[in-house]
């Protein structure tokens, strides 16, 4: 299936970023490019690509989202000493069962974000910004939505909207000096809007998450993680992930995980994109430059 045309957009615009900031950072043997004294541009960049595969419990969304997977692009596009403009990008697809013989996508989103941040110590940052999400349902869907009617079994609905657009602000706190050196992460976004004026749904007020290292080793490491958000059909998410070459990247990069989130339903937010609860197994492999 050929992506739509926001998504082919997307991807383009993720190309192009990736070739303009890896020579950037090449040509000075790593150091930031900048035209303006103290300006740094496109001083740094990370990528990540996710792919994960739900089993059990049965859900009444088992047969709808089967798996999922990610494209992911994090940008510092201006930096001067310690504030900087960031550009968030994902590209998210989510497949059902399949439909005949075929790989299924069910649906496609993306997350677009633009905020400033601002470091007031190696271990406090505080940032600020705006969140679109957008996402896009398909034949496919159409298709297993058919299959599963025909057999008489239960389609159920999504309480989440399909769009956001939300302001946020957060902060990142990591506790290098305590035992498993925990990070935390919340973030405030009090309400979603659309901009042609029409109602939008509601957003889930607060975000958290965490991240805690319960073993470290020679290029190798197992990190705990949580996702949390509180609200109509909020969701908490559990992972423990194995990760090669954690010394040279504050994540590796090669992770093996297992995660879950308890519960029955699918939740859509402009933090973790699409989220089906139950247990599922993924891989993960994440780039700087």
């Amino acid at each position: 299936m050929l992506p739509s045309s926001p998504t082919l957009a997307l991807l383009l615009g993720v190309c192009c970023l990736v070739q303009t900031a890896t020579p950037a950072a090449a040509q000075t043997g790593n150091e930031p490019a900048s035209t303006t004294p103290g300006i740094a541009v496109l001083p740094d960049a990370s990528f990540d690509a996710m792919f994960r595969k739900f089993a059990s419990p049965s859900t009444d969304f088992s047969r709808l989202y089967s798996w999922d997977a990610h494209m992911a692009l994090n940008v510092s596009v201006l930096r001067k000493e310690r504030d900087a403009l960031t550009f968030r990008s994902t590209f998210q697809s989510v497949g059902t069962e399949n439909v005949g013989s075929k790989i299924s996508v069910g649906g496609t989103g993306y997350i677009l974000s633009l905020g400033y941040e601002h470091s007031r110590s190696p271990e406090l940052t505080l940032s600020a910004g705006l969140t679109h999400l957008s996402s896009h349902l398909t034949r496919d869907l159409d298709e297993k939505l058919e299959e599963i009617r025909r057999e008489g079994g239960i389609v159920p609905d999504v309480a989440d909207p399909s769009e956001y657009n939300v302001v946020f602000f957060a902060a990142r706190r990591k506790l290098p000096t305590w035992w498993f050196t925990p990070e935390v992460e919340i973030s405030i976004q009090p309400v979603n809007f659309r901009f042609n004026g029409q109602p939008a749904g509601p957003a889930r007020p607060i975000y958290l998450g965490t991240r805690a290292t319960l073993w470290r080793g020679s290029g190798a490491s197992i990190v705990a993680a949580t996702q949390h958000e509180i609200g109509p059909n909020g969701f908490n998410y559990f992972a423990v992930a194995f990760q090669l070459d954690g010394r040279s990247r504050p994540e590796g990069r090669l992770q093996l995980f297992v995660g879950g989130s308890p519960g029955g339903g699918l939740h859509v937010s402009p933090n973790v994109g699409a989220l089906r609860d139950g247990f599922a197994l993924g891989v993960r492999m994440a780039f700087g430059a």
